[in-house]
């Protein structure tokens, strides 16, 4: 009987050092491209929605370690596709700065993450690890365009609320009066402060607890619908309790903590019922020294390539005045 091949890997000096070098080259891509940078921590640091983007890195590097048993089993194959994908990562930027698309300039640094572990590691590593590597986009500061559509939502359910209960009410656009007063649903009410940080936790339970892209995606999809739900609930009962005079001058910070604390472990709980059968992976034999210092020097030579791809943008700004 043919007994198949052992499966081949890096010893962990060598992971480390290989880690090493994608972390130094993640540093130097953040500063070739700081004023973006400094554009997303000031988003981050300016509004209670964005400012889960301060953990998205950390979370990701940590969600990346929980998946390891997917990629330390492998081989770093760095791969001229990368070096595609970054040309094109620093042609968007580019672009973006020089029409002024500060998102696009945010997005195209972000992306540029996995675009160097794609390039430093190989197509097979990279989609081994694409879905934690899916959770920087929490780090991009958008989605302000769909608050009006949120307000709408909030509004309507506010309004269900005080129908069911026979609680007379007057509604102008998003200012809801009744006896007790006037409410009005304002953009920051419409739950994209629940929304965006929701996802994101989600995103990252949905990373640890399934493996299929469909449960992924079903998971994010409910998630998103409950949260949203959960905003309802909040404003509603912000307006009943005053009305009913239990909670006259509550925090609203307070209540809308006690809902959010409440919604995300009861939605994690009961998703974990739906809880996959996770495969143990072999790791198998690590690999012999002159494999692993062939991947390292690699790993090492392709990092110097995709700097230097991606600092051709930055240095065209700087010596071309390409400026908006």
């Amino acid at each position: 009987m043919i007994k198949p091949a052992a499966v081949v890997r890096l010893a962990s000096r060598e992971w480390q050092v290989i880690g090493l070098i994608v972390l130094a080259t993640t540093v130097c891509v953040i500063g070739l491209f700081w004023p973006t940078v400094e554009s997303l921590v000031a988003a981050w640091s300016s509004s209670r929605t964005f400012a889960h983007g301060f953990l998205m890195l950390p979370v990701t590097g940590y969600l990346v370690w929980c998946c390891r048993q997917a990629w330390l089993p492998l081989t770093p194959e760095p791969s001229a596709w990368g070096v595609v994908a970054l040309s094109a990562i620093g042609a968007a930027w580019l672009v973006g700065h020089r029409l002024n698309l500060i998102w696009l300039e945010q997005l195209a640094v972000i992306a540029s993450l996995p675009g160097l572990v794609w390039t430093l590691l190989g197509t097979t590593i990279a989609r081994a690890i694409s879905w934690p590597l899916g959770l920087l986009i929490f780090m991009l500061p958008v989605g302000t365009s769909i608050e009006p559509w949120l307000q709408d939502f909030t509004t309507l359910f506010i309004l269900g609320g005080l129908r069911l209960v026979d609680v007379p009410y007057l509604i102008q656009e998003y200012r809801i009066t009744i006896a007790s007063g006037t409410w009005e649903v304002a953009p920051d009410c419409g739950g994209l402060r629940y929304l965006l940080p929701g996802l994101a936790l989600s995103y990252a339970f949905a990373t640890l607890v399934y493996q299929q892209p469909v449960r992924r995606f079903t998971f994010l999809g409910i998630s998103a619908v409950i949260l949203m739900i959960a905003n309802g609930i909040r404003a509603y009962g912000i307006i009943m309790g005053d009305y009913m005079g239990v909670a006259e001058g509550a925090d609203h910070r307070i209540f809308s903590y006690t809902i959010y604390g409440l919604t995300m472990p009861l939605l994690f709980w009961c998703a974990l019922r739906w809880e996959e059968t996770k495969n143990v992976v072999f790791l198998g034999s690590s690999a012999n020294s002159d494999r692993g210092s062939h991947v390292m020097k690699q790993a090492a030579v392709m990092a110097l390539v995709s700097l230097s791809v991606l600092a051709i943008a930055p240095l065209s700004v700087q010596l071309w005045g390409f400026t908006p």
